[in-house]
This record gives C-alpha cells, structure tokens and sequence, in this order.
C-alpha cells in the first residue's frame, strides 16, 4: 500500500483560537452502518470512511451544509490560461490540530502523491489532468493541467484533496486539518472526535464531541435511536418504514441525493452482452421501489441519475417497449445464451449483510427465477469481506453496487467504469465507452461536452456491465434536539454544520 498519511504529533493547546458557543460537553452520536476501512483520506473509498473523514480533514475547497462550493482551506482561487492553471491564496495562520502551521506544501504533496504511477488512492485517476502542483510559497499554491477542468474545485473539496501531514503511517495517530480531531477509535466499537480548536473557522463549530457508532444491523440502529442512545441513525430498516412513519414522522428524514442501488456484472464469468441485457430488461423497478424500499427511491433504467445541471441521461433501447415485448425478448436472449453454453445453470448474487439489501436480493432473484428460469444464490458478506469481494469478486456473478456522487458533476458516475479505474473491478473493458469518454473529455464547450458523455453511458447500457435498478434517497431519523440539516446532492451531513436546539 502506498505509506500516504500522517505523522502522529503533539495535542498540546498553544495559539489557541477564541472558544465557540458550544453547549458544555455537548455529545452528537450517529450511527454509522460500518466499520472504516481506513481513516487515510487518500485511501478512502467506502461510506463510513469518507463520513468520518469528512469530519476530521478539509481541503483548499469545502462544501456548505446544502453541498454549495465554498472556500475551505484556500481563502480564494484564479483561474487562468484558459482552465489549465489554477492559483489557491490560503487563509492565513493555517494550523493543523496539533498546533503546527499547515502550508501549501502539504497540499501539494497530498496531489502529487495520488498522481503518482505507484499510487492505490482509489481516486487518483480524478486528478490525472494535473500535471504539477506547486507551493509558490506558504500560503500560494498553484496547479496545473493538460487540460481545462471546470470541476475541479468539486475535486479539491473531496477526502483525496486533503492535505497531507508527511512521515506517519498510522491515520489514528495523526494530526488532522479540519473541524474535529481524533481521540480514540476503538474497532468494533465505536470512534470518538472532539471539536479542534486550531481550525482555521472553529468558532462556528457547535457541537463539541461526536461519537460515531459502527453498528451494522439496522434493527439495532432503530433501537438505540428509541432509547436514546443515537441522535442521528445511518439509515431506517426498510421493513419497518409503515411503523416509522406512524410512531415517529417528524424524526424521520428522507432526502433524494445523487445515488444509484445497481449490482455489477462481472464479465469474467457472464461475457454474453445478450445475457447481461436480459437481466437488466427483466428487473421489474417499479416493483422494487414500491414493495420492497418504499422511501422514495425512483426506478433506474440509466446508470447517471437525474439531477446534474445540463446533463441529458441515457436510457436503454428498450425503455419504451411494453412489459411483455422486454420480457418476450429477454427469454429469447438468455435462451440462446443457455443454448452455447454462454451462462451458468445458477446465478451467484453476492451482497453485503443488511436487512435492506436483503430484501432487495431477494427480489430480484425471485424476478429472474421468474422470467428467465434461472436459480439465483444470495450470499452476505460482512463488510470488510463485502469490499473485499467487490474487488476480487472470484465466483460472484453479480455484486451490490451502491454509487453516490462525489462531487456534482456526469463524471462522478462515467469514470466509474472506465478501464483501469480502480472501481471498475469486475472485468469491464470497453473499447468503445473509452473512447466515447474521451471524446466527450476533448469536447471543445460545455454542451458537446454533456452531449458526449451521454453517448457513453448510451454505450454502458447497450453493453450493460451494471444493472441499475433504482436511484436512491438518504433516510434517517433525526433527534427533535439536532438541527441543521439541508437536503444535499451528494447525501453528505457533515457535523460541522449541525447544532443542538436550546
């Protein structure tokens, strides 16, 4: 693995910044839903990680409690040479939460680190068009790229961006940069943070601690949050949803973001375009979101859901064809696949441990056996085996993919399956969605650029390497005593921006 993070450092308060208005010991607990693969903002990629990170680490850009652009470490940025340079003025007196000063250098490092041919960060390949990153001094830092990149402030507020603290290697002993600093993480069990008294904006930071629970059951979830024990859950039981919103509707909080629930084929194992095709015709969406999830979830034909300024989303060839013209078709399609021994007699579907995705497997499974006469398996996985699996995932022939928008922009979902990305792991390599991406990343505005992209994922649905089946909404429920919260596109709630009420 590539040693990006942290060096460990003192916690002793000097040049301390005037204390907030904080409730005296005032205690946020969330739920969480996992376990934190890694607390390195470079490495991280799943859930629990980034939502935890969100709340330690800051880069040049920050978003506002509604997902907004705002500056974050940087006070204020130019953009010249027509998009290919970028020059970032940081906020003066920048200390990391150990007191020592936090520079350009430290962000600089952090993006030349990522962009390196030895680099594992999970989303180095976003940073690709920056080919120099350069402290001009202390609080100067300028960027530049083979190409003009109108989303890359959207870049530089995500975890990859955050600066990094050089010479450690242990993320639970390092120094952090943004509004709370680490006390204890303890596996299993849960991971303590305290507000940091060095951030550069921490007189607006009103809860004082945060304790983050890695409960992975969702009926557990909902029991603590009724004792009192959770202020804010991860998510709600699906099953329990008619009860929820009989016993507790003013708690409970349900928001559409940028998200698609899909399972990833992996080609390895089922390379029969036609195969993969009838799969995905016969997954009755409206069924799904109404009988199974039910919050407010929309069927999803595409894979880039609806929502981004200016783009046009794909949808399949099929999409106007009645029920029994998809399924006539699909029998057809898996018929002749099964007759040159182009698919196995048993589907495997493999998918991380919650009643959620459950019941979603299930589903889906019942509807192939269905209307295509195929057995489907349904493994559960803990999560860390779960993401394991999502990267090796050996006999699987499907695997939950659950994508959500980094920052808000088509690129947030079309680089996903381009070859060689680092998500991109169940065996899709597509000629032809490459260079239809490229395309569209040469386009010379913005509307050719947009019009391209949707020709990729045109191309993604004809050679269907994922199933979507629908776009997702966050729900939780919400403490009577937290307030704060905005819907966000990007289903992010970071801590910062949440208070207690009198």
């Amino acid at each position: 693995m590539l040693a990006l993070v942290l060096a460990s450092g003192c916690q002793r308060a000097t040049d301390l910044p005037s204390a907030p208005e904080v409730e005296p010991g005032s205690v946020l607990r969330r739920g969480l839903g996992a376990e934190p693969e890694t607390l390195a903002p470079q490495l991280a990629s799943d859930n629990a990680s980034l939502a935890v990170i969100a709340d330690l680490h800051e880069g040049l850009v920050a978003e506002d409690a509604g997902g907004r652009l705002v500056p974050g470490a940087a006070e204020s940025w130019t953009i010249e040479a027509g998009g290919k340079s970028y020059v970032f003025r940081l906020r003066p007196d920048l200390r990391w939460s150990n007191g020592k000063p936090l520079t350009a250098a430290h962000f600089a490092e952090a993006l030349s680190t990522i962009r390196a041919p030895a680099s594992v960060a999970p989303m180095g390949d976003l940073f690709e068009p920056v080919i120099a990153a350069d402290a001009l001094d202390p609080r100067t830092l300028r960027l530049t790229l083979s190409r003009a990149l109108p989303h890359l402030p959207a870049l530089l507020a995500l975890p990859a961006a955050a600066p990094w603290y050089p010479g450690a290697a242990d993320p639970a002993e390092a120094p952090s940069s943004g509004p709370y600093r680490l006390e204890r993480w303890t596996p299993g069990d849960r991971i303590e943070l305290a507000r940091n008294p060095h951030y550069h904006d921490a007189g607006s930071v009103r809860i004082e601690r945060v304790v983050y629970l890695p409960v992975t059951d969702l009926a557990t979830e909902l029991k603590l949050f009724r004792t009192g024990e959770l202020d804010l859950t991860s998510e709600v039981p699906n099953s329990q949803l008619d009860w929820i919103r009989a016993n507790l509707p003013d708690q409970l909080r349900v928001l559409p973001f940028l998200g698609t629930y899909a399972y990833a084929v992996n080609v390895r194992r089922l390379g029969d375009a036609g195969s993969r095709q009838a799969l995905s015709m016969t997954v009755d969406r409206e069924r799904i979101t109404t009988q199974v999830t039910g919050a407010g979830e929309t069927p999803a034909l595409g894979w880039v859901p609806p929502g981004l300024p200016g783009y046009t989303p794909a949808v399949p060839a099929w999409a106007s064809w009645s029920a029994e013209r998809r399924l006539e078709q699909a029998r057809k399609l898996w018929a002749d696949a099964r007759a040159r021994g182009a698919v196995p007699r048993e589907l495997l579907l493999c998918t991380d441990a919650s009643a959620n995705h459950r019941r979603t497997a299930v589903a889906l499974a019942d509807l192939w056996r269905e209307a295509l006469g195929v057995e489907v398996r349904i493994e559960e996985f803990e999560w860390g085996v779960y993401l394991a699996t999502r990267r090796n995932p050996g006999r699987c022939d499907l695997v939950r993919l659950g994508w959500s928008a980094d920052f808000v922009d088509v690129e947030a979902f079309a680089q996903v399956f381009e070859t060689g990305h680092p998500q991109n792991t169940l065996g899709y390599s597509s000629p032809r969605y490459d260079e239809a991406l490229a395309r569209a990343r040469r386009a010379g505005t913005e509307a050719l650029r947009l019009a391209g992209h949707t020709e990729a994922e045109a191309v993604l649905l004809d050679e269907v390497p994922v199933i979507p089946v629908f776009f997702r909404v966050t729900k939780r429920l919400v403490s009577p005593r937290v307030s704060g919260i905005e819907p966000n596109p990007l289903g992010h709630l970071p801590t910062r921006h949440l208070a207690f009420e009198p």
